[in-house]
């Protein structure tokens, strides 16, 4: 995933989890003759918009006045050190920049073995390439972004309504704010330097922070400079609502909320995200939404301070990012580390290494099983997964995991071997006995063994004794 981008998606920004957002219900403060809902696009206009009429509003959008850096400073409790440069980008000029970062991190042959591996393991439904995904996946949905390198903010899609401009500005200048006060290259860190699940729960905080912090800002500008209570709750309880949407209904809920009067940036998105797996959209949306609770949950215990504490000591897991009430506070939920390293005269050469956590649990289960999703997923303790191909190209998933309690590793044992008859119609056969389970693809079978909190799977193997050592590899600190 590209670290280096840290965006405001339009669909986030609206936030519609019924027929008006959050910032509508308070009216206190406001001029008195706006019964007009500004987030409703007006029937659009006949004669398509010029490129050089879209930049012209995109100026206007980016002007200091439009979204007053004082007040939203003073909002999050942090000072502006400088003013942050603001220009627009064209969605081409975006797709060129979001292409070049994302081959950084996803050079192309990793990314084609690390598309590889997440389709053999169950997390694609079908094969794709995942940085062409991910490319999609920003391209389509983000609105708006901050570059830590560059120390600017990048305007890309321009919807019609001026609050919703100023809302993604809201937005990526508090990212300006995150990065002047705790340098957000050093917090999120490119490369291998953190694990796949460290690296989410870390961008949980810097989307989460932003996004609770632009709806406080707008809510304040709707309410004469001041966030009352009762605003507070209604924000607290529409978060809890988007967060808790299914990206399946979220997309329901996007196309139907806007209805005839969508802007055509924004059905853009919401076309697009019918197209990106969950794999990579499910970890962005809850960027915004379970990052936005995550940071509430601290501003809860010690308002904006806490927030900045995390910056310095950050959280180490989606479970913590899932569950801040039982996870981060009052006390951290340490995940641990899990890792082995299979001995072999002929060591097979690895494609992927990664930890699942909690998330991409969820991800699986959502995808071959979703009633067992959370049941299945919750408990989480730790987990390390390799894939491994031979000269032949044969992929072998090596899976490593620990659970907080008995129960909750029996329940990942029984939801995922429930889960293998939906992923392999054509499969057959009890992963926990030596004749294994026939994934009934020619990609081998599937075994697996349980030892109290840990399970262990083998995904591909060619002999029932792979897991047993797995099991005898594996180091859990």
């Amino acid at each position: 995933m590209v670290t280096k981008i840290l965006a405001a998606g339009l669909l986030i920004a609206a936030c519609r989890s019924g027929s008006k957002p959050v910032a509508q219900t308070g009216s206190a403060g406001s001029s008195g003759s706006a019964s007009k809902d500004p987030w409703v696009t007006p029937d659009a206009s006949t004669v398509p918009e010029t490129a050089a009429q879209k930049k012209a509003r995109a100026d206007i959008a980016l002007g200091r006045g439009r979204v007053d850096h004082a007040k939203l400073a003073a909002i999050r409790e942090l000072t502006f050190d400088h003013d942050i440069p603001r220009m627009y980008q064209t969605t081409d000029d975006f797709r060129t920049f979001v292409h070049s970062e994302i081959a950084k991190d996803l050079p192309k042959d990793k990314a084609v073995d690390e598309s590889a591996a997440l389709y053999h393991v169950g997390l694609l439904t079908k094969p794709g390439n995942l940085a062409e995904l991910e490319e999609h996946a920003f391209t389509t949905q983000a609105g708006a972004y901050y570059d830590p390198v560059a120390k600017k903010f990048f305007l890309v899609m321009v919807p019609d309504s001026d609050i919703m401009l100023d809302t993604i500005s809201a937005h990526e200048l508090t990212h300006g704010l995150q990065d002047q006060h705790f340098d957000l290259q050093k917090f999120m860190p490119s490369g291998d330097k953190l694990d796949d699940d460290h690296q989410a729960v870390r961008r949980f905080l810097a989307e989460g922070d932003a996004t609770f912090t632009m709806f406080l800002y707008t809510i304040a500008q709707m309410g004469g400079g001041k966030v009352s209570p009762q605003m507070m709750a209604m924000l607290r309880s529409q978060l809890d609502a988007f967060a808790s949407m299914s990206p399946e209904d979220m997309i329901k809920q996007n196309a139907a909320g806007f209805g005839a009067s969508l802007d055509p940036e924004i059905k853009k998105s919401v076309d697009a995200m019918g197209d990106i797996p969950m794999t990579v959209l499910v970890p962005m949306i809850d960027s915004y939404m379970q990052g936005a609770l995550m940071v509430a949950a601290a501003y809860d215990r010690g308002g904006w301070k806490a927030v900045d504490a995390l910056y310095t000591d950050p959280p180490e897991s989606t479970e913590q990012g899932l569950h801040p009430a039982t996870k981060l506070f009052p006390t951290r939920d340490h995940p641990k580390a899990v890792d082995f390293h299979l001995a072999s005269d002929k060591p097979e050469p690895e494609i992927a290494n990664l930890v699942f956590g909690e998330l991409q649990w969820q991800i699986y289960f959502q995808l071959w099983l979703p009633a067992q999703k959370a049941i299945a997923s919750e408990g989480w303790g730790g987990d390390r997964v390799k894939v491994t191909k031979n000269g032949a190209g044969k992929l072998t998933a090596w899976i490593a995991t620990v659970w907080d309690t008995q129960k909750d590793a029996d329940e990942l044992k029984a939801a995922y071997i429930a889960s293998l008859a939906k992923r392999f119609p054509k499969g057959a056969g009890d992963p926990t006995t030596a004749a294994g389970f026939d994934r009934g693809d020619g990609a081998g079978k599937i075994y697996l063994k349980q030892d109290g909190l840990k399970v262990f799977i083998v995904d591909g193997a060619t002999y029932p004794k792979s897991v047993d050592e797995l099991a005898a590899a594996t180091k859990i600190t």
